[in-house]
């Protein structure tokens, strides 16, 4: 059967047999290599039932069951794993600085990506038209069609403009975003925030035994998420931002919030470009001066220049950033306690930011030797929101709402 008929009776059929074909394919995807034992009680089947959604999933072609597993004494218990080469899923990442397309398989395995870089003023529909014209190349190049694809995953974390009415943005961005994808590449779309997507591929690849994951990215904001284990429900929308405004100096700089000293002004990438400028107008010398002639060249990008040529300005505002941003993560963890904390976003991978980071939150602590949690860099910063899209489609598939 091709994979658009099976996905399609996945997302439209409510009968029991099928959501309980969906309910072992999610299991064997989250869990995989897994015995038939072990699947028929965590489904809550009787194993004749099992045993027969299992062959109906091997027909399919989404399952195999080729690894056998340890003995207990008898013969080798056969392990079902998720067949990769089912499907793909693309994963695409909107943003203001290095926009990211990714191409995986069901087990997220990344097979290629694509970045683009932002010139700081397409509005995201301008952005997205350009994604989807170079996910249908790298398609191309890898012998697929849209028909291959189980879906679309955008996340579409675009920071707006100083002043803008986020709520009010959204709710005509986020559809509007959505129907263009649908309509352009004729596949179903998952759209949603980038961090909560991030956050998903990290505890799906590397920390799903975490009961308490704490997930958050530094860019040009601040944001975060949070994940309790199964089934996985994120905060409400328009929330993913909040912990850029955690209050770190009461009589601090003023946010666009209203507030004062908000983590955004300290810890941010705006934040280290709004240093650097400082520091530029009272005559501090930088390497700044000889790649940019005017003060309003000075974006993201030149300021990472200046930083892997070991400027010193640019490196003490980073360090400093990377301060904040550590302050900010230790109050979280003596607050919250997760079991671990993933830092990811531009910033994490920058010079010694995530050493500052880890620095930081380990003076901080010290004085709470029981508290254990990890603090740990991002498998790979710069494309874990476009992997988490992709993950967001088989999730989006799989969920009791679909």
């Amino acid at each position: 059967m091709a994979l658009s008929g099976i996905l399609s009776e996945f997302r439209s059929s409510k009968n029991s047999k099928t959501r309980k074909l969906k309910a072992l394919w999610q299991i064997i995807l989250n869990d995989g290599p897994v015995r038939a034992d072990t699947l028929s009680e965590k489904a809550n089947m009787n194993a004749a039932t099992c045993a027969r959604l299992l062959d109906e999933l091997i027909r399919l072609g989404l399952i195999s069951a080729g690894e056998l597993g340890q003995s207990t004494g008898g013969r080798k218990p056969i392990l079902y794993s998720v067949n990769p080469d089912k499907g793909r899923l693309a994963g695409i990442e909107i943003s203001n600085i290095y926009s990211t397309i990714v191409l995986q398989n069901f087990r997220l395995n990344v097979l290629a990506t694509c970045k683009i870089k932002a010139t700081g003023q397409e509005t995201p529909q301008v952005l997205l038209e350009k994604l989807l014209t170079r996910l249908q190349t790298l398609l191309e190049e890898h012998n697929l069609t849209a028909a291959d694809l189980a879906g679309i995953g955008i996340a579409a974390d675009y920071t707006l403009p100083a002043g803008s009415d986020r709520q009010a943005v959204n709710e005509y961005l986020i559809p509007h975003l959505k129907e263009m994808a649908e309509t352009r590449t004729g596949c179903p779309v998952t759209i949603g925030s980038g961090v909560n997507f991030a956050a998903l591929a990290e505890y799906r690849l590397r920390h799903k035994q975490s009961r308490r994951l704490f997930f958050t990215t530094c860019d040009a904001e601040i944001r975060s998420s949070t994940i309790l284990s199964e089934p996985i429900h994120f905060m409400p929308p328009g929330t993913e931002n909040a912990f850029g405004h955690m209050t770190l100096d009461l009589r601090g700089r003023t946010c666009e919030c209203g507030a004062f000293g908000c983590l955004n002004q300290y810890g941010s990438m705006e934040a280290i470009r709004n240093t650097v400028i400082q520091h530029l107008r009272r005559g501090k010398p930088s390497v700044i001066t000889t790649l940019v002639s005017n003060e309003q060249d000075i974006d993201y990008h030149v300021i990472f220049k200046a930083i892997e040529l070991a400027d010193p300005l640019c490196t003490d505002a980073l360090e400093e950033a990377a301060y904040y941003y550590g302050q900010a993560i230790a109050n979280i963890i003596l607050s919250f306690q997760p079991d671990v904390v993933v830092c990811g976003g531009t910033l994490t991978p920058k010079h010694t930011f995530f050493a500052t980071v880890q620095k930081t939150v380990a003076q901080k602590l010290a004085g709470f030797p029981q508290i254990d949690t990890r603090i740990v860099a991002a498998f790979d910063s710069y494309e874990i929101v476009s992997q988490g899209a992709g993950a967001m489609v088989l999730e989006s598939l799989l969920s009791d709402n679909s």
